[in-house]
């Protein structure tokens, strides 16, 4: 797995023969795997561009904060994006801007984040082409206090043939919490198909009780419920395991 360091809200340069980067704009010429830290940055603005025919997969990861990001995936002709994301910032505003505008372009987008705070995310996917596809998973964990808002709109203009949109959000609460899940989809077009779901609640008490009757005590059985609702929505190798690992244990995820 390449690493892509973006330290003080700019890409750290480095050498890949498929990769091209103009400021913080990365474009990917060939397939690959890749993983991009935010490391102290509070504002970012980041592009990224999958040329025709290539396959990328990306996992980005953030513990700063207060952090401001606007993202931009741009896809071509029959490629492919699958992006494994996690977020333990302390405050979180970002925009997610998604171009799905060659053919056959396809998206799957897996979200987890741990929250303590504030937290906004604006998802806005756009199929410019036919037979685009777009899946987009949300997971996050609301503490006591902190408040959650999902914005996630799809588009399909009349014309743009068979695409297919997928969006599902959960939230899980630990306490009080203010959260707000807006799954909207903007279909123009007879031949799309298109599923949304969106679930905010406290963690299921079904599966507490399997836990505890196993001689598993409460906070461990909340803490496993937790962290396998996080991890089992993204892939992520032993290195990146452990640094989610850290912050959901630093964060306190039972408490």
């Amino acid at each position: 797995m390449n690493k892509i360091n973006v330290v003080n809200n700019m890409i750290i340069p480095f050498i890949d023969n498929n990769v091209i980067i103009n400021g913080n704009s990365v474009d990917f010429l060939g397939n690959g795997d890749y993983f991009i830290e935010y490391i102290e940055c509070d504002n970012v603005e980041i592009e990224f561009n999958i040329k025709s025919n290539v396959c990328i997969q990306l996992f980005e990861f953030s513990g700063n904060k207060d952090l401001s990001i606007n993202v931009k995936y741009s896809l071509n002709d029959n490629s492919s994006i699958i992006v494994n994301k996690f977020y333990g910032n302390r405050n979180t505003d970002e925009t997610v801007n998604i171009y799905l505008k060659g053919s056959k372009a396809n998206i799957k987008y897996n979200f987890s984040s741990i929250s303590s705070n504030a937290d906004n995310y604006l998802i806005n996917i756009y199929h410019l082409d036919n037979r685009t596809k777009s899946d987009i998973f949300n997971r996050t964990v609301a503490k006591e206090g902190s408040s959650n808002f999902f914005d996630i709109n799809s588009y399909v203009e009349n014309g743009i043939y068979d695409c297919y949109l997928n969006q599902s959000t959960k939230i899980a609460t630990l306490g009080e919490s203010n959260n707000r899940i807006n799954p909207n989809m903007f279909i123009s077009e007879n031949s799309t198909t298109a599923i949304h779901s969106s679930v905010i609640g406290s963690i299921s008490g079904d599966d507490l009780f399997y836990l505890m009757s196993r001689g598993i005590t409460y906070d461990d059985a909340i803490n496993l419920i937790i962290k396998g609702m996080l991890l089992s929505n993204i892939n992520n190798n032993m290195e990146i395991r452990e640094k989610i690992l850290k912050i959901l244990e630093n964060r306190e995820v039972n408490r």
